[in-house]
Parts: structure tokens; sequence; C-alpha cells
């Protein structure tokens, strides 16, 4: 999954709806946080449930910029116009000093990328874009037309709403296939009623959407 973006319900229904169970594996590649108000609750049950892994989206890290131990000048303006102000407001006045320092140190421990092997499928999961970069891991953007990345893997990558990719502002969000890479961002977040979350099984490529 990527990109749920606080949406808490949707997140819960999805993991209903595959049937999520200790015998899984639920990789989950970036900005679970901001937009709706269920972002920091998600990012709890992810840090409490051994078979889930997450990846550090530029939401996450716009939460670091601001209220890590590194902060960024500007960082919290940027967070708040970008959708942090709920997730902003909970951390520093919903959970107490010792759960808001719990989590901000697990997100300061997130991977920006994972290389799996599922099967006979390599992937490469990241947030926005495979690069060398870690800020292009975080915030930049493919084309839909981009060579593959990888010779002997596929890229899977969310960030970028797949309505984007497809040039289709007119249907349901859908999963996005390309040369060498999927976008599973499927809008969660945005205020259009469009928008999906989806689920992307490695082991066949099925899809699930809520």
């Amino acid at each position: 999954m990527s990109d749920i973006h606080g949406e808490l319900d949707r997140f819960k229904a999805m993991l209903d709806l595959i049937n999520f169970s200790s015998d899984d594996t639920l990789y989950i590649i970036g900005d679970v946080i901001d937009r709706h108000p269920g972002g920091v609750e998600i990012l709890k049950i992810i840090k409490d449930t051994p078979n889930m892994f997450m990846l550090l989206g530029n939401h996450e890290q716009m939460c670091l910029d601001t209220l890590g131990p590194n902060s960024v000048y500007g960082s919290r303006r940027l967070w708040q116009e970008n959708g942090g102000i709920s997730t902003y407001r909970e951390l520093l006045y919903v959970c107490s000093p010792t759960e808001r320092n719990r989590i901000i140190h697990f997100l300061s421990m997130l991977p920006d990328h994972f290389d799996v092997e599922v099967g006979d499928r390599k992937f490469h999961l990241v947030h926005a874009m495979p690069s060398d970069d870690p800020d292009d891991r975080i915030w930049r953007r493919p084309k839909p037309d981009d060579p593959p990345y990888f010779e002997d893997r596929i890229a899977i990558v969310g960030h970028t709403p797949t309505c984007y990719m497809s040039g289709d502002m007119e249907s349901p969000f859908a999963i996005w296939h390309g040369n060498g890479l999927i976008d599973i961002d499927c809008g969660c977040g945005n205020k259009t009623e469009l928008r999906r979350l989806a689920c992307l099984r490695l082991d066949d490529l099925k899809e699930f959407y809520i």
C-alpha cells in the first residue's frame, strides 16, 4: 500500500478485505500521515505490527523536519501547507511526550527504499522514484514514458496519483502499470470522490481497492 494519508477507515477496511494475518507481510511505501486525521493511529498500528514494514515518504520527512531533533527552518509552514495540520496538532497536543517521542523515533528509523523478492519476481519499493539521490526517492515524480529503471526488477512507487500517469481524470483511480514501473497511489487524502486505497499483492500482482 501507499499514500494512505490518514484515512484510517479505509486502511482498516483494506486489512479486512485482504484478510491480513500473521502469515502475510505488508509493505507500506510512505505517506501514511496528513490530510485526514487518522495518520497517527495508522502509524501506531504499523509500529506495533511486526509483519508491517514502512518506507519514508515526503510527508513523514516534513514531520521529522518540523518535530524531529534536527529541525529545518521553514519546515512547519511547508508541512502545514501540504496537509500536515491535523498530524501536527495530534502529535503536539493529544499525544503524551513519550508517545510523540516514540513516533518521531520510529519515523527517523524508516528506510527510503526496499528491495524484495517474491517468487520469481524482484521488486524495488520506493515512495516517489528510484534514484541515487535520497531527496529524489521521496520527492521526485516519474513520467509515464520513462524507460525502465532496472533490468532485473520492477519498481513500485506511490507519491504521484495514478491519474497523472494514466491521464484518466474521469474514472476511479486505479493502479498504473508502466514500463518496469508500477504506481499504486490511488489518491487517498485527495478531495475527489474518485480516490481509492489500493493494495497490490506481490505474489501474483492481484489488485485490491477500497
